[in-house]
């Protein structure tokens, strides 16, 4: 297992890649192609793929400037993480978990004023909560509504 994260490019090969993404459980997250179609009308939206190897693993996105304003967040120093999943065929492999610990490192070489990392999870998202518990966020206190019910908002400071 080689996981690396990788911004979206909207290639040929990126597309083919998230054309090929199996995701059929959208309860909890959206859909990578959702997620693009929403970076394309908000460019602070930063589309990234985990890669494992050359296959497309998972798939999440940075939230910038006003994304964690919608939880909480400071505009100014924290980016929102948001739509995290990972493809049906390499669940169970641990790649959440590689993914999880590289966030920091990346936030600190594409976004170097970010200082904080935050997100929120659904209350009935128990695996999503042990995954971010396991890779350092910690419950800010502050708990929301989302779409589908109540979300708890974690954080994981960046070290400098």
């Amino acid at each position: 297992m080689n996981i690396e994260l990788k911004q979206y490019v909207d290639t040929i090969q990126c597309q083919q890649l998230v054309e090929n993404y199996q995701l059929s459980d959208l309860t909890f997250t959206g859909s990578p192609q959702s997620v693009i179609e929403k970076a394309k009308r908000d460019h602070d939206r930063v589309p990234v793929m985990i890669m494992n190897d050359d296959q497309l693993a998972g798939f999440f996105c940075f939230h910038l400037h006003q994304g964690p304003l919608e939880i909480g967040g400071c505009a100014d120093t924290d980016v929102l993480l948001r739509a995290l999943s990972i493809d049906e065929r390499f669940r169970g492999q641990g790649i959440s978990l590689a993914a999880m610990k590289l966030v920091p490192a990346f936030v600190k070489a594409h976004f170097p004023y970010v200082t904080r990392i935050i997100l929120a999870v659904n209350y009935r998202n128990i695996p999503a909560q042990h995954l971010y518990q396991k890779t350092g966020f910690h419950d800010t206190g502050i708990q929301r509504v989302g779409k589908i019910g109540p979300q708890y908002v974690l954080f994981e400071k960046i070290n400098e």
